[in-house]
């Protein structure tokens, strides 16, 4: 960065007259070592806040985001009636499971163990949700966030795979399986110091027939 090259120009320059001043002075060589010292201390601090000059942050702001995928929709089960299923999901092949009931009644904001999850993988961890989301929706939801370890790269062609099972009588509600492309976030602007992340959503195809 600009402001870096300039501040180290300016710590050589005040180190060789520094050093001049300090040989030239006969019986002075701590006065010397004195004002180097002094003026390494100052050219720091120029260093220093060069740097935070040279490098502001994403357009004056510092939002992260993470890397995932998000997989929602209904079930084909009633919400106004218990529910109980048998949830397995994957990523490329590397799956985690659940079993979550819902009550009715039951709110996002308010989750009891029962109709939240979760399950580590080999490269990250499914979370898994059983709710009635959206009022104008007579079915059960579920969510699935996956998101991978922070040393695990996405690839678009990456696959994901869904099965839910109702619990209690064993039919297959919902199955899935797609390879997805991923997009770009920045939230806080295009730029070369803005942060990005890659993430993806899927729908659940519709419920099975009853």
């Amino acid at each position: 960065m600009k402001g870096t090259d300039t501040s180290a120009a300016a710590i050589r320059k005040l180190d060789l007259s520094s050093s001049r001043r300090g040989d030239t002075r006969a019986g002075g060589g701590w006065r010397g070592r004195a004002v180097l010292r002094a003026a390494a201390a100052a050219t720091a601090l120029l260093a220093i806040a060069a740097l935070f000059t040279g490098c502001p942050l994403c357009n004056g702001n510092d939002v992260g985001c993470g890397d995932g995928v998000k997989i929602s929709g209904p079930i084909g089960l009633a919400a106004n009636t218990s529910a109980r299923i048998e949830v397995r999901a994957c990523w490329n092949g590397r799956c985690g499971e659940a079993t979550l009931g819902s009550e009715p009644g039951d709110l996002p904001s308010s989750p009891s163990p029962a109709n939240g999850a979760s399950a580590d993988i080999d490269g990250g961890r499914f979370r898994f949700a059983l709710f009635d989301v959206d009022p104008t929706n007579a079915e059960w939801e579920l969510s699935i966030d996956f998101s991978p370890d922070v040393d695990t790269e996405l690839e678009d062609g990456d696959v994901y795979s869904v099965s839910v099972i109702d619990a209690d009588t064993q039919r297959e509600l919902v199955s899935l399986e797609q390879s997805i492309s991923y997009r770009e976030v920045q939230p806080n602007g295009e730029g070369a110091f803005c942060t990005s992340c890659y993430v993806a959503g899927i729908k659940l195809p519709p419920p099975a027939a009853q």
